[in-house]
């Protein structure tokens, strides 16, 4: 079970929507049979997850982290540093790093996104506090449809604070509740749409996207409320994105096999864990946009993996990376490739 979203950086129009398992419409030709209809239903084939799969962001929510960082002054690009040894104590818990093989050492803001280091995401993310990690992640949308034209959009996504607990759960926030949340994990629940609209809003430094399924050739670009970062702020984020893809968590996309020459991406993978039926899985994530000096093209790919006892292995880097770079390949041959890329920069 997997799902793709890719969106024009500055129209918000969809350049790919697809939902893994799939069907053939030529089976609904002239009518559907039962046999098909019954095997569609056993394979969840009828849910589009792009728009209905609703899963912890993962380390993608590390880029949100890192804005209400930045904005609120807990966060600077070089002043920023943490001590990451593999794990962390908050409260009376221990929280690790990359589930306990991820010993960063002394590691500061930008390379901290390349390398997705949970210690320094912990560390900050408890100084900015869960308030205004909802806030940041609101002021993107990520608690709210994002109104495409189409039917059935789900509405149970979910930005989590000490309220919202309160009164769901009647039970207190917990300093773990925004450990978890600082890292994309807990009770926070995005769809893959989404998570493509809040790249290509971060793409071009503003806060709100509006995908849209018709094909206009002459609609203007979008606008919406500026993210509200400095330039050294900006870059020092879209540094460590672009990191994560060729020395950090995503470094097999600067691979001979997948490296796309003639173009710079900025990414960041992410693994969550979610359950189904009672049985924890792996989701893998991975957003982008590129090329970095002119963005273009936004990406999101979550992808269902094997139940959650396999840990990290199945993570963002290795599954879903591959996938976004498939659709960035095809859509740099289409676009004009190194010579577009050129005339940008």
């Amino acid at each position: 079970m997997a799902a793709i979203a890719a969106l024009d950086v500055a129209t918000g129009e969809v350049l790919v929507l697809a939902s893994k398992p799939g069907y053939d419409l030529n089976d609904f030709s002239p009518r559907i049979s039962a046999a098909t209809a019954k095997d569609v239903e056993e394979r969840g084939a009828w849910t589009n997850y792009a728009l209905q799969g609703v899963y912890p962001p993962g380390s993608t929510f590390k880029l949100v982290t890192a804005i209400a960082g930045l904005r609120n002054g807990w966060i600077t690009p070089e002043g920023s540093t943490a001590e990451c040894s593999g794990a962390m104590s908050v409260g009376n818990r221990v929280f690790h790093c990359d589930n306990g093989n991820g010993v960063h050492g002394h590691i500061g803001f930008s390379e901290a996104v390349g390398r997705s280091c949970d210690v320094f995401f912990y560390t900050y993310g408890l100084q900015v506090g869960a308030g205004l990690l909802a806030a940041e992640a609101r002021r993107f949308h990520l608690d709210r449809p994002t109104g495409i034209e189409l039917p059935h959009e789900v509405r149970r996504m979910l930005v989590p604070d000490p309220e919202w607990k309160l009164r769901n759960r009647n039970e207190r926030w917990m300093p773990g509740d925004t450990a978890n949340t600082a890292i994309g994990q807990g009770f926070l629940g995005v769809t893959p749409l989404q998570m493509a609209c809040f790249v290509a809003s971060l793409a071009r430094g503003e806060t709100t996207t509006k995908p849209t399924l018709l094909h206009n050739p002459a609609r203007p670009a979008q606008h919406s409320e500026p993210i509200g970062l400095t330039a050294a702020q900006h870059d020092a984020l879209i540094r460590g994105m672009e990191g994560c893809t060729t020395y950090g968590t995503a470094k097999i996309l600067a691979t001979q096999f997948l490296r796309i020459p003639g173009l710079r991406m900025a990414g960041k993978t992410g693994t969550a864990q979610t359950t189904r039926d009672g049985k924890l899985i792996n989701i893998a994530w991975f957003v982008c946009f590129a090329p970095v000096e002119h963005p273009a093209i936004a990406i999101a790919v979550a992808i269902e993996g094997e139940t959650a006892s396999a840990g990290e292995s199945y993570n963002g880097g290795r599954f879903a990376a591959p996938v976004a770079q498939a659709v960035l390949k095809k859509w740099f041959e289409k676009s004009g490739g190194a010579a577009a890329s050129s005339a940008r920069s």
